[in-house]
């Protein structure tokens, strides 16, 4: 295995800024400006070392809360390597068949996105990995913890001999993190991407479900309401096309629920989980779910109340001559 532990750094802008992806606008959540990356055997023991800054294109003036937290200044970002030949020159280093490890899920998505937009693969890496997830297989989070980077090394008892928020300091901290982990063993039991998206979708859930599936690599994230190979569902006792509401809920963060309708069975709950793990593509686990009366009656009141939102909000905007074509073509 090409296993690297790495850590970016990243500038950012005053406003929010996108980018098209194959006809999709998608928000760039930062320009790298620094890579520190540690190639690393599966018992986390340092093999080799890349470490860079580099020279932003977009966002060129180095934000205050970046060099706050960083201590870069705008002097080392005009002095760094340009970014697309500093990029070209880590995926050089680490190699086409570089499996990646990093201390959250933050990383690889930015690297993945600047990929794309200095002309790289960003396909590249394929495989990756949250180092906290084995971590707290080994180390159960204690409530209230912390799960930064600086909070772990001082619960392990790592001696702080570098500064914190600088890539590669961060990388070599996450390696001393890793020699006291079961790494292989970690690496080796981590779940796919598909085993993830369903655990997401199905876990909380105390009713039975059904016809669970997974879609990968969409590019729009209402997919699941208007991509028919998402959202047409059969009944699972008979087979029937399930007819869906045209409220959906949400369920936290990135999970939606309708209701659905077969004549000959009646009602279901038809769910949705979303993830985008790669910045650029979305991500879909799927469910029919058996209705409990208390939940079907939480539903229903929590569609009239948006179907009453909807309804205040065309009125609004009709008094003020305008139109909200999302909301009309429900």
């Amino acid at each position: 295995m090409n296993l690297i532990v790495f850590d970016l750094e990243w500038n950012m802008g005053a406003a929010t800024r996108t980018f098209n992806y194959h006809g999709a606008e998608i928000p760039l959540r930062g320009e790298i400006i620094q890579i520190g990356a540690v190639r690393v055997d599966e018992s986390g023991d340092v093999l080799d070392t890349f470490e860079m800054t580099l020279r932003p294109r977009l966002f060129r003036k180095l934000h205050w809360r970046i060099a706050q937290v960083t201590g870069l200044s705008q002097g080392d970002l005009e002095a760094g390597v340009p970014i697309a030949e500093g990029l070209r020159r880590f995926v050089e280093w680490a190699g086409p068949d570089a499996e990646f490890a990093e201390w959250g899920l933050d990383d690889v998505p930015v690297l993945k996105q600047n990929l794309f937009l200095y002309h790289l693969d960003e396909s590249w890496p394929r495989r990756w990995y949250d180092l906290q997830q084995i971590y707290l297989k080994s180390f159960p989070r204690r409530e209230g913890e912390s799960l930064t980077l600086e909070s772990v090394v001082e619960r392990l008892g790592i001696p702080k001999d570098g500064d914190f928020h600088n890539a590669l300091e961060d990388a070599l901290y996450t390696t001393k993190i890793c020699r006291r982990l079961p790494l292989a063993q970690g690496l080796a039991d981590y779940p796919t991407p598909e085993e993830q998206i369903r655990t997401a979708l199905l876990g909380g859930l105390d009713s039975e479900t059904y016809d669970v599936r997974t879609f990968f690599d969409k590019l729009d994230h209402d997919a699941y309401k208007k991509d028919p190979e998402l959202c047409r569902v059969g009944c699972p006792f008979c087979g029937a096309e399930l007819q869906l509401n045209d409220i959906w809920l949400k369920r936290g963060n990135t999970g939606y629920y309708t209701e659905a309708v077969c004549p000959d069975h009646g009602s279901w709950f038809v769910r949705f989980k979303l993830n985008r793990r790669d910045g650029l593509h979305w991500n879909f686990a799927r469910c029919v779910e058996s209705l409990r009366p208390e939940t079907y009656a939480r539903y229903k009141k929590l569609e009239a109340s948006q179907r009453e939102r909807m309804r205040l909000k065309a009125e609004r905007l009709k008094a003020e001559g305008k139109t909200d074509s999302a909301e009309f073509s429900k």
